[in-house]
């Protein structure tokens, strides 16, 4: 179900950094008008950055976790990984207005949506792998108005659950079609 184009790499701008625990943030990236169509995505998918770390260039894949239905932007997770040379110039360094190279979007973890079906969907997620659920949750709420979702979702502590604040935003306002169990 991805769209099929050619990859390649484009300069975003990071529109915004939202620091979501002490070891991960939420990255904002603005699409431009020109280049909407080369990022339109899938819930489920992920983006290629590339950075400069001391001179050497790394490549790193980071999930979507906004909602397709969102054109004009789109955010991914990043959770700093002890050692890890991308994640922490990331987490420690990378600021609104900055640019990064951000190559369209790829992969297949999704799953087609009809408006008309009543489904039940279940995930499980441990730590960051909540970040393209994230995306396929908030698409499934508001494209199939009469399915359901149910996550599981472990961490190690509550101040590690990532996205803990809008999960509980998205059951509030999706009442009993969203369950959220957490296992510490």
């Amino acid at each position: 179900m991805s769209i099929p184009r050619m990859a390649r790499f484009h300069s975003l701008e990071v529109t915004g950094i939202h620091q979501e625990t002490a070891d991960s943030i939420v990255v904002g990236f603005a699409i431009p008008p020109s280049l909407r169509e080369e990022f339109r995505f899938v819930h489920g998918q992920y983006v290629t950055l590339k950075l400069t770390v001391n001179g050497e260039e790394l490549r790193r894949s980071y999930s979507i976790c906004s909602s397709p239905l969102d054109v004009d932007h789109f955010r991914i997770a990043v959770k700093r990984v002890p050692n890890g040379r991308a994640s922490t110039q990331l987490v420690e360094k990378l600021r609104a207005g900055m640019r990064v190279e951000v190559m369209t979007p790829m992969g297949n973890f999704t799953t087609a949506l009809d408006p008309a079906k009543a489904r039940h969907f279940v995930a499980f997620a441990a730590g960051s792998g909540i970040t393209p659920i994230l995306s396929i949750l908030k698409t499934v709420l508001r494209t199939e108005p009469r399915s359901r979702f149910t996550l599981f979702y472990g961490n190690t502590d509550q101040d590690r659950i990532i996205f803990r604040k809008r999960l509980e935003e998205l059951k509030s306002a999706h009442g009993d079609r969203l369950s959220v169990f957490h296992i510490l």
